[in-house]
């Protein structure tokens, strides 16, 4: 048994849009069952008979199955009903295993350990520059989850899923990594496989904002959906969960990425992906910090940008409203196109000063249609640099709820079904 020391994480993190919809399988109603049960943190029968339809013998069978396979466990009856018997609840099991997250960024990555109902039992950040490759980077991050375990007295074997985002885009069929802009040498990494294998156990690799937007829809719960998040960092990423909760991939991964939409205006600044006039070459914060220099005659580091930012220094304030208001003619575009409910914006710029959220929700107001703004909130991010790493617990927790996880984690004794990579 481990010691969880670290206290809940994230309790009020939804797992689960509130509509399930059940497949025939017996695979698909347990993963639904299952993901009810996490969702709701202790859920009697009574309620899941509520939410699946099902009859009470069959959600007896499927709840047997996961109780014997120890994905849930009994978590007592509740109060006493006014007329009947107390309902019987369940809970997801604290002690099946462990689920392992990873959130890369450009110059350090951050790890966590968790439990299968959202406890944090450790976590580390480790500085590397993702630019030394994928064999040395991904190394060292495998090297860093072996130390946190065995610092926290877990075999590998506990290992049920792993989350990895990563800052560049990502092939959602194949879970490779494809010509990320700001990731030299790792075009063609198979991150998924290597994961994996790695830790024999299903892999989830994803685009970094994609799992931030995914961390920010499902703390903030379904009222605040569909959700677009754009993320204001290195670069500029996006990424979008739908009304139903889900994140919006496109056909092989692509969608969200919204850096290299070519910016408003006559810019021809050169990006980092060879083209021209790119969101990310004109709003980044590397781009801001370029412009600042310029004026000020002298070279100004992303870092001393948001120092002045923090400081109020008007040439720097009135350069970054001036990209803002960029930023917001591409978030306008994207309002009108996608209608999201909440449009968050987040990186750590937007946290030292209140100019670039300002600027790019009055924009927005004023570019984009009338239908689209009349119930549109636009906010600062929630959760911070946290967002990576919550929407990487529940990508990873969800893929182990998975129809897929359930057939693997239930499987017969003796059974050769092997772990899966996959996005």
């Amino acid at each position: 048994m481990y010691h969880r020391g670290m206290g809940t994480l994230w309790t009020e993190v939804q797992l689960l849009e509130p509509d399930h919809q059940l497949s025939p399988s017996a695979h698909a109603a347990r993963s639904t069952i299952a993901r009810i049960i996490a969702n709701g943190g202790e859920v009697s029968r009574r309620e899941i008979i509520a939410s699946t339809g099902l009859a009470r013998s069959t959600i007896d069978g499927h709840l047997q199955v996961l109780l014997t396979a120890g994905l849930i466990q009994d978590a007592g009856t509740g109060a006493q009903p006014s007329r009947g018997r107390p309902a019987q609840s369940f809970r997801i099991s604290p002690d099946r295993g462990v689920v392992l997250v990873a959130d890369i960024a450009i110059d350090h990555f951050v790890i966590a350990i968790t439990t299968p109902d959202k406890q944090m039992l450790g976590r580390r950040t480790v500085s590397v520059d993702v630019s030394r490759g994928p064999d040395e980077v991904v190394e060292l991050m495998a090297s860093a989850f072996d130390e946190l375990l065995e610092e926290l007295g877990i075999p590998d074997a506990e290992a049920l899923a792993i989350s990895v985002g990563i800052p560049g885009p990502v092939d959602s069929r194949r879970g490779v990594v494809v010509r990320p802009p700001l990731m030299p040498g790792w075009d063609g990494f198979e991150a998924c496989k290597f994961m994996a294998d790695r830790f024999n156990c299903d892999a989830v690799v994803d685009n970094d904002v994609n799992l931030k937007s995914l961390g920010e829809a499902r703390a903030l719960g379904g009222a605040t959906l569909p959700l677009l998040l754009v993320n204001i960092d290195s670069g500029i990423g996006g990424g979008f969960v739908s009304e139903s909760g889900l994140l919006l991939h496109g056909a092989d991964g692509s969608a969200g990425d919204i850096g290299h939409v070519r910016a408003s205006g006559d810019s021809d600044v050169l990006c980092s992906c060879g083209n021209r006039g790119c969101l990310s070459a004109v709003a980044s914060v590397g781009a801001m910090a370029s412009r600042v220099g310029e004026a000020l005659g002298r070279a100004v580091t992303p870092r001393e940008l948001i120092d002045q930012l923090s400081r109020g220094d008007a040439t720097t304030v009135n350069i970054v409203k001036e990209i803002a208001a960029v930023l917001g003619n591409a978030i306008a575009d994207l309002v009108n196109f996608c209608n999201p409910a909440r449009v968050v914006i987040g990186g750590e710029i937007t946290l030292c000063t209140d100019d670039v959220l300002s600027q790019i929700r009055s924009v927005v107001y004023q570019q984009a249609q009338p239908l689209a703004t009349r119930n549109l909130s636009i906010v600062h991010t929630e959760l911070g640099d946290e967002a990576g790493l919550i929407g990487g617990m529940v990508s990873a927790i969800e893929q182990v709820l998975s129809p897929r996880g359930i057939q693997y984690h239930t499987r017969p004794a003796g059974s050769d079904m092997k772990p899966l990579g996959k996005l």
